[in-house]
C-alpha cells in the first residue's frame, strides 16, 4: 500500500466546490505568476514542504476528472495497488495524438512551431543533450498535463531540471530565455509562453532518459470522444514500444508508413460505423473510457 497525497491546484477561475473533495486542495488563486502556470504553485509546494519518501505527492488540473472520468478515490486506488518499485504513476488522459508522432517533442513542434530546436538547445544548455530526432516516447512513459503522481525520488529529478528551465526564462537577458518567454500558438491564438510547454514535456524526458525510473501508466487510451482515431493510434503506439524494446528498423518503418496513412484510416473508421466490425471495435473502445480502472 502506497501513502499519497494528493492535490488539486485551486486556480483563480475555478470555485473551490468544484474541485473533488477526495483531493486536497493547493491554493493558487492569487495567480501570482501567471505566466508559470501551474509551476508556480508546484515549485512553491516542493520547495517548501518536507517530502515523506515513500509517499507518493501528486498536483492535478481542476480538469483531471473531466479528461480521465476518475474520482479521487479511483485514482488513489491505482495508485496504491501499482507494484511496490513504481516511482511514478501515470494519469494522462488518452493520449491518441501525440501517438502518432515519434515523440512528445516532434508532437509538440507540430502545435508549437520552434519547440523541439529550443527543447534540444536547453538540454545542450543544461549538460544533457538530446538528440530528440532519435528519441522515441510511448504509452508507458508519456505525460500530458502534469498528470502524474510520484515519489520524493522523482520530483528531486524533475525539479532539479525545472528549475534550470526556470532560471535561463528568467533571465532577461539571456537569448534562449527570450525564445522561452516568448508566446507560442495554443488553441487557435499566440497567448501561451514556450517554457510551458517544455515544462510539459520534462516529465516525459526524465523517464526516457533514466530507466531506473519506473512508471505505471493507467490506461493511457480511454477516451470519451472521437473514438475513431484510437485504432490507428493505438497500431501507433504499439509499434513504437516494440521498436523501444527490441530495436528493429523494420518497425520503425511500418511505424512511418502508418502514421502516413492516419488521416485515411481514421476518415474510414469515423464514417464505417454501419459496418458491424468497426461498430464493434468502437463500441469496445468506448467501454474503456466507461469502466472502472483497472
Amino acid at each position: 500500500m502506497h501513502a499519497t497525497r494528493i492535490y488539486q491546484i485551486l486556480n483563480h477561475y475555478t470555485p473551490r466546490d468544484a474541485l473533488d473533495p477526495g483531493f486536497e486542495v493547493l491554493d493558487n488563486s492569487q495567480n501570482l505568476k501567471p505566466d508559470w502556470f501551474e509551476y508556480w504553485p508546484m515549485r512553491n509546494y516542493l520547495l517548501g514542504q518536507p517530502l515523506d519518501e515513500q509517499t507518493f505527492y501528486g498536483f492535478l488540473s481542476p480538469k483531471f476528472k473531466l479528461k480521465t472520468n476518475l474520482s479521487a478515490a479511483q485514482a488513489r486506488e491505482f495508485i496504491v495497488t501499482s507494484p511496490a518499485h513504481t516511482d511514478v504513476v501515470l494519469f494522462s488522459p488518452s493520449i491518441h495524438n501525440s501517438a502518432y508522432f515519434w515523440n512528445v517533442f516532434e508532437h509538440g513542434d507540430s502545435e508549437h512551431p520552434g519547440l523541439k530546436s529550443v527543447a534540444e538547445r536547453f538540454f545542450a544548455r543544461i549538460g544533457r543533450p538530446t538528440p530528440l530526432d532519435s528519441l522515441v516516447t510511448d504509452s508507458r512513459n508519456t505525460v500530458h498535463s502534469n498528470y502524474f503522481i510520484a515519489r520524493p525520488r522523482f520530483w528531486r529529478a524533475w525539479l532539479g531540471v525545472t528549475e534550470q528551465l526556470y532560471a535561463i526564462a528568467e533571465d532577461q537577458q539571456d537569448p534562449l530565455g527570450a525564445e522561452l518567454r516568448a508566446a507560442t500558438s495554443y488553441r487557435g491564438s499566440v497567448s501561451v509562453p514556450m517554457k510551458i510547454f517544455l515544462m510539459e514535456r520534462i516529465a516525459t524526458w526524465l523517464l526516457v532518459s533514466d530507466p531506473t525510473l519506473v512508471s505505471c501508466a493507467r490506461d493511457p487510451f480511454a477516451s470519451r470522444s472521437r473514438l475513431y482515431k484510437l485504432p490507428m493510434a493505438i497500431t501507433c503506439d504499439a509499434l513504437k514500444i516494440a521498436y523501444a524494446t527490441q530495436g528493429r528498423g523494420q518497425y520503425k518503418d511500418v511505424f512511418l508508413l502508418m502514421r502516413a496513412l492516419t488521416p485515411f484510416w481514421n476518415r474510414q473508421f469515423q464514417l464505417g460505423g454501419f459496418l458491424a466490425p468497426v461498430r464493434r471495435c468502437l463500441d469496445r473502445l468506448k467501454f474503456y473510457w466507461e469502466q472502472a480502472p483497472r
